[in-house]
């Protein structure tokens, strides 16, 4: 199991990533996005980038900014996110990033559901096309989704990889079932993760990115489910806080629960 930071990106990049091989991380998630994390303020320093990762004994996972909808029923902006993706999934090649991550969005206006999943995994056979070439994982994270949703949009696009955010998972669920039930659907296709608390809820001011432990999400039951679905992968501690001893908590609770639970 691998740990890793995400990397502020209203920050500096040097600057999270030197953080993260300071404070003991595995790895660092680089999200392209504002203000500071953008493909074209990251893209002409990629190379510098890479090495930076090498010296400290890093690497890379790259996740797209939440707003980018893959699935929008509009298909010449379904047609301009997906390329920018594809920007990201090069710039990704140029670092030696592991993965990247994009959101599944089920909501949009009027349109059904059905039709978006359509509209992604459309999309993700394009992505998947490209990253194969590299040998890369396109994984697809959760945001108020259940399991069948994602069932349908593995069937469609069977070469896509699940992340699951556990917080994203936490809201409006009683008792953490839906978390536990996304890690035992999937089990065979959980490639990330994305760990941070939340005292459940029914909206997106409820998705708060607490520190482990801040929260009413049962850490112990969760790890134990993901034991015994067999993970071992990456997982990225997405806590939103300006002090980083919260942070560093959250990953020594987490790695502490992963070897005595």
């Amino acid at each position: 199991m691998f740990t890793g930071s995400l990397a502020d990106p209203r920050g500096n990049i040097g600057q999270e990533i030197t953080y993260a091989g300071d404070a003991g991380f595995d790895y660092v998630e680089i999200s392209l996005e504002g203000p500071n994390s953008t493909l074209e303020k990251l893209n002409p320093g990629a190379a510098s980038l890479k090495t930076l990762k090498d010296e400290l004994g890093l690497f890379y996972t790259c996740h797209t900014p939440w707003g980018w909808n893959i699935g929008n029923p509009y298909p010449k902006i379904r047609e301009a996110t997906v390329q920018q993706v594809l920007d990201v999934i090069e710039f990704a090649e140029a670092v030696e990033a592991k993965l990247v991550t994009v959101h599944m969005h089920t909501r949009f206006g009027l349109f059904d559901r059905r039709e978006l999943i359509r509209n992604m995994a459309s999309s993700l056979t394009i992505l998947c096309d490209r990253a194969e070439k590299s040998g890369m994982a396109i994984t697809v994270e959760n945001v108020d989704q259940t399991p069948d949703d994602f069932k349908k949009l593995f069937e469609l696009e069977p070469r896509a990889k699940f992340h699951l955010d556990i917080g994203h998972a936490n809201i409006s669920c009683a008792g953490g079932n839906n978390i536990v039930a996304f890690i035992e659907t999937f089990k065979d296709r959980l490639y990330h993760l994305h760990a941070h608390d939340n005292k459940g809820g029914h909206n997106v001011e409820a998705d708060l990115h607490l520190a482990l432990g801040m929260g009413n999400i049962d850490w112990p039951r969760v790890v134990r489910a993901l034991k015994a679905a067999g993970y071992n992968r990456t997982v990225t501690f997405e806590v939103f806080t300006h002090n980083r001893q919260y942070l560093e908590i959250s990953k020594d609770l987490f790695k502490d629960l992963w070897d005595n639970v």
